[in-house]
């Protein structure tokens, strides 16, 4: 219960509040309350003892929407454009969100420590020197012209596209360029309902929950539609999405992903989409052996120790499989490392005294054998 109200301390307030008043109601009722000799006091008394209510009553209130706008400031939770009376009320009353702080330098470390993406780094720090040098100048003064960070990223499954953009969400919070910089990540089935007019609401809630952060769209160009098709409500989710960036142009990053084809035909059946998403950043396939140091991390982040070799084993396999269309690069590792584990358990569960933390190469060539 301390923890329900400590995330949603408005709603702790208004629940003090409503409290308050129904006691007070009850003191001050000269009939039934601890204070019925109120009445017998004379009307000066009466009137001095009002005024004196009232202007606690005021003062309370104007703590009261103080301490609203400064929940609404530090959370960023501000009304956004376009919105009604129940969103700003939905906005209220939601949790806070806090994220810790970090340096640009941090920021751009951890993007840095991730496997291969040479290529995809190259323009993420080509971003982030722009970002800075636009920082710097508005600390200076000097005028900063005004341009999009929406960004298409293009390729296979598996390649980091995700983690990537989570990275880019603390590389513009380190920045100042957003506030809180957390990633929402959502496809089709969160932005498309199945009936009329729900469509659009339904967008406008995935909006708002990444507003002052990026909005993570996987699969984007499944929001295209078939063309012709009757019934698919796509098109109503890409243009309630434009019109809220174009609202909130300042305090949300849009990232939409997906294959590189099936991406460029999404941006070119809209303008406004053409228009807003003017970057566009390709993820290649792992190499195999950028594979097996994905294999080695997850394996060294549970504690666990590969044996030694197990590269020629992993990278014939991943050159058996990797021109498969349904093959998922660094997805592939984390199946591969699973089925490792299954194998050593059964193994270690016949020899008591094994090394609980060793993968054999018998395992990993069992867990082949199951892909």
């Amino acid at each position: 219960m301390k923890n329900f109200f400590r995330d949603h301390q408005m709603l702790g307030f208004t629940i003090v509040g409503i409290a308050g008043a129904v006691i007070a109601a009850w003191i001050l009722n000269p009939e039934t309350g601890p204070l019925g000799w109120f009445k017998l006091l004379d009307a000066a008394t009466q009137s001095e003892i009002t005024s004196g209510v009232l202007i606690c009553g005021l003062v309370a209130i104007g703590l009261m929407v103080s301490y609203i706008v400064a929940i609404a400031a530090r959370g960023g939770a501000a009304q956004p454009a376009g919105t009604g009376a129940s969103d700003a009320l939905a906005l209220m009353f939601a949790p806070q969100r806090t994220v810790a702080e970090q340096s640009p330098n941090d920021a751009i470390e951890a993007l840095e420590e991730m496997v291969g993406l040479a290529a995809v780094k190259r323009e993420v720090n080509s971003l982030i020197a722009r970002l800075q040098i636009e920082r710097k100048r508005r600390e200076q003064g000097l005028p900063v012209a005004s341009t999009s960070m929406h960004m298409v990223f293009t390729g296979p499954p598996g390649v980091g596209k995700t983690e990537v953009a989570r990275a880019l969400g603390a590389i513009f919070r380190s920045l100042k360029a957003l506030r809180s910089g957390h990633l929402i990540e959502v496809d089709r089935s969160s932005l498309v309902a199945g009936w009329i007019g729900q469509t659009a609401p339904k967008t406008l809630e995935m909006c708002r929950k990444a507003l002052d952060g990026i909005l993570f769209i996987d699969e984007a160009y499944t929001l295209a539609g078939t063309p012709g098709a009757e019934g698919d409500f796509g098109k109503e989710a890409i243009d309630a999405l434009l019109k809220f960036m174009e609202d909130n142009r300042d305090r949300i990053v849009v990232i939409v992903a997906g294959y590189p084809n099936e991406m460029r035909r999404f941006i070119d059946t809209n303008p406004g989409l053409a228009g807003r998403f003017t970057k566009t950043i390709e993820f290649p396939k792992y190499s195999p052996q950028d594979l097996c140091e994905i294999l080695r991390r997850m394996a060294r982040k549970q504690r666990f120790v590969l044996p030694d070799g197990f590269e020629a084993k992993v990278v014939t396999w991943v050159n058996e499989r990797i021109r498969s269309d349904s093959w998922a690069n660094a997805r592939e590792m984390r199946t591969l490392f699973e089925r490792a584990r299954e194998a050593q358990a059964l193994r270690v569960a016949r020899q008591p005294d094994a090394d609980l933390s060793r993968i054999e190469l018998d395992d990993l060539v069992q867990a082949m054998s199951r892909s």
